[in-house]
């Protein structure tokens, strides 16, 4: 009966982690044509409603809308931005794109029709109807366009390519076609294939602007650890890059190329000694050892009010004498590593397998917004912690991969000194993970549920940091 009990809980795991991943986000296309005046419509028997698709949830709507429609009806598309149906029974969205294509092609059962026609005679749906005009309004007939929104607008990747042709016909190169991993009105990532290698136009909006100015000076500081820069577009926050050459780390099973990125890593921090200041003044978020020290009592007071928030039973609530505790064995582990000989350097707070690319000749690091300035090994626990969560086939390999990043470092520090600073760096990465972004601070986005509760989990992590920190210490004493 236990066998069977255990293979039943085994079994509602696996459907309902296949339940998750078969969620689907319906979605409503708004197609208008190169010059905005028309509109792609669906016929339904004597009905006509905007086309409807569904993608994959928890995805990039951009790319899955635009790859959707270019295999699936043959049209060469851009996402502009999307939106949420009003008075949807079932939570639906709208998503507005631009045909590439115009009114020279259709897909089959859809016809392109005039907007003013369209809005006038032909949508029978008044959601759709109202999606319609307002899109309309904001991608075309807008007459003064949103600085802080460039890429909402119908005829925008015109103005792109004719820049990009420019640039690229200097260098002898030539565009031919394209693919949008993502985008929205104040962002925008585009893949371009060339008569060469490939190249990346990549911009950057609120709250994510600091990404610019980070990664130019990064190119600039440290070239052989980032894409190149090829130009930039000051007035989007745009840059176009060179291709990095490689695949990302995530889609890499193979123990020699993690251990590249982490001695990689390793190089690239070393290499940032001494940049501190330029670093910082580029944007990098301060995560310095001394700043982490002052956040630790607000931000465990700001815990003990979410903590008694909460209203479920369990997980339990941390008690004011366990935040106590808690509060002296963070502040314990920063002085400790303060009290070591090692520099502070540049770190990466996202740092997954997906921003890694690993090439035939370099490692290269991208997307650059959670970049900071701090201890290098927090940076290493955030690697190894994707590391464990989701590559067990890997997991094994993880003292392999920390004692080759270890022995870089001994370059400039004693060995003694880094394996200590591996004694209290989980328990300080996980505290600066959740201070870094500051969402601890906001009475609004303390208002959204998920928000405390994240925090409440946070937390308990960092409890547990500092129990298993503290019998680190039982086991190797000094």
């Amino acid at each position: 009966m236990m066998v069977q009990g255990q293979a039943m809980q085994v079994s509602t795991a696996t459907q309902a982690q296949a339940a998750e991943v078969s969620q689907k986000d319906t979605y409503r296309l708004i197609i208008f044509d190169p010059a905005g005046t028309g509109v792609l419509l669906e016929s339904q028997g004597s009905e006509y409603r905007l086309p409807m698709i569904e993608i994959p949830r928890f995805t990039r709507p951009a790319n899955e809308v635009t790859e959707f429609v270019r295999n699936s009806w043959n049209l060469s598309s851009l996402f502009l931005f999307s939106g949420v149906l009003e008075e949807a029974t079932n939570t639906g969205y709208f998503a507005v794109l631009e045909s590439k294509d115009g009114f020279s092609l259709r897909a089959p059962g859809r016809d392109w029709f005039t907007v003013h026609h369209a809005l006038s005679n032909l949508l029978v749906s008044g959601q759709e109807r109202r999606a319609v005009e307002s899109s309309y309004r904001k991608a075309v007939t807008a007459i003064r366009a949103n600085p802080r929104e460039p890429f909402c607008r119908v005829g925008w990747v015109r103005e792109l390519e004719d820049w990009m042709r420019r640039v690229l016909g200097a260098r002898g190169i030539e565009l031919k076609g394209f693919e949008q991993l993502n985008g929205c009105e104040t962002f925008s990532l585009i893949r371009f294939t060339t008569t060469q290698q490939p190249v990346w136009f990549k911009a950057v909006g609120e709250p994510n602007l600091h990404e610019y100015a980070i990664s130019l000076a990064l190119a600039r500081l440290l070239p052989n650890y980032v894409p190149s820069v090829l130009a930039t577009k000051p007035e989007w926050h745009g840059w176009l890059m060179a291709d990095a050459g490689g695949t990302t780390l995530n889609e890499v099973q193979n123990p020699s190329a993690w251990q590249t990125a982490i001695t990689t890593l390793a190089d690239l921090q070393i290499d940032s000694i001494g940049k501190r200041d330029e670093l910082l003044e580029a944007g990098c978020r301060d995560l310095r050892l001394a700043t982490l020290l002052e956040l630790v009592d607000p931000f465990l007071d700001t815990m003990a009010e979410l903590m008694q928030q909460q209203t479920k039973v369990s997980p339990p609530v941390l008690s004011r004498r366990e935040l106590s505790c808690l509060n002296a064995a963070i502040k314990d582990a920063l002085n400790c590593l303060e009290a070591l000989p090692i520099s502070d350097t540049l770190g990466h707070s996202d740092f997954n397998p997906g921003n890694i690319i690993v090439g035939p000749e370099r490692c290269t690091f991208i997307d650059w917004a959670e970049a900071h300035v701090g201890h290098p090994f927090l940076t290493v626990e955030y690697f190894l912690s994707h590391l464990r969560k989701d590559y067990p086939t890997l997991a094994p390999f993880e003292d392999e991969f920390r004692l080759r990043y270890a022995r870089r470092w001994q370059g400039t520090s004693s060995a003694e000194h880094v394996s200590e600073a591996f004694l209290f760096s989980p328990l300080v990465a996980v505290f600066a993970y959740g201070v870094a972004g500051n969402t601890w601070r906001d009475p609004e986005r303390l208002k959204i549920p998920q928000v405390p509760s994240y925090l409440r989990s946070l937390t308990r992590r960092m409890k547990q940091e500092a129990e298993m920190l503290q019998r680190r210490r039982v086991e190797c004493p000094n």
